[in-house]
């Protein structure tokens, strides 16, 4: 494929697509590489302008990137249902219960909410929420491994991510959240709430006979598979919640230690 069809492309489904190998912008070709530069400047630029604004503006922006956001991802879900050779909703692959997921459901008690519920909320997107949207920035191997950054799914993973960063970088920089100020030893557990209650849906999934691997719980993905085979169910399952509990609480600790000791 050349780089002048890309664009007449941008909505054709995998199925329908050469070799990713033969596609201009997959994974860490030039292409992508130009892009998720530009996208990384634009995120820390305009990061770092925002959090100068005041709390208001800082709110609405970042409700106006998470209604784009999920209105996107309804539209990407669709589109792989109804444009691929098997038309068909994929529970395996579809459903957003993946760490980064959580995203589009903590956001909302993030701008919105108050106190402890904004705390957990706000939690989540700087600590799990940062770091997956900076893995899979960085790496969106699922997605740019079968297509272009020029394209409506490879375009779709950038956005998505680049958002996650920006919010989080947002709420860092203007002070919105802070990893400080902690006091009780159940606040740096607190940013795991959201993770913990979509879990449960994920468990939901991964357990049924569709059999998924939904935030990770039964380790069958990626380099996980080994030992995912070689443990019972159970065994990933505490596995996975120990480390998004390090994930969500390790950015809040030192701030406790630190009180913990001021106070003694």
């Amino acid at each position: 494929m050349t780089f002048s069809e890309l664009l007449p492309n941008f909505f054709t489904h995998k199925d329908f697509l050469p070799p990713a190998d033969t596609i201009p912008g997959t994974l860490f070709t030039p292409l992508h590489i130009v892009f998720a530069a530009i996208f990384l400047v634009v995120v820390i630029t305009m990061a770092i302008v925002i959090s100068r604004k005041s709390e208001k503006t800082v709110r609405t922006v970042m409700a106006v990137l998470w209604g784009t956001v999920v209105v996107l991802e309804v539209v990407k879900i669709l589109w792989e249902s109804f444009t691929g050779r098997v038309v068909d909703f994929n529970w395996t692959g579809n459903v957003p219960l993946y760490p980064c997921s959580i995203f589009m459901y903590a956001m909302p008690f993030a701008i919105w909410g108050k106190d402890n519920v904004r705390f957990a909320a706000c939690g989540y997107v700087c600590t799990l929420g940062f770091l997956g949207g900076a893995i899979n920035f960085v790496y969106p191997v699922n997605v740019l491994g079968s297509y272009s950054c020029l394209s409506f799914a490879g375009m779709h993973t950038l956005l998505y991510h680049s958002t996650i960063v920006f919010c989080a970088l947002l709420m860092l920089l203007s002070r919105y959240h802070a990893f400080t100020g902690i006091t009780k030893w159940w606040q740096p557990l607190l940013p795991m709430a959201p993770a913990a209650i979509v879990s449960l849906a994920a468990h939901a999934v991964n357990f049924s006979p569709v059999g998924s691997d939904y935030m990770f719980f039964r380790l069958n993905s990626f380099f996980l598979a080994p030992l995912g085979a070689a443990l019972p169910d159970w065994a990933t399952v505490i596995i996975v919640y120990i480390a998004y509990l390090i994930i969500h609480a390790t950015p809040y600790l030192p701030s406790y230690i630190a009180n913990r000791k001021k106070a003694a």
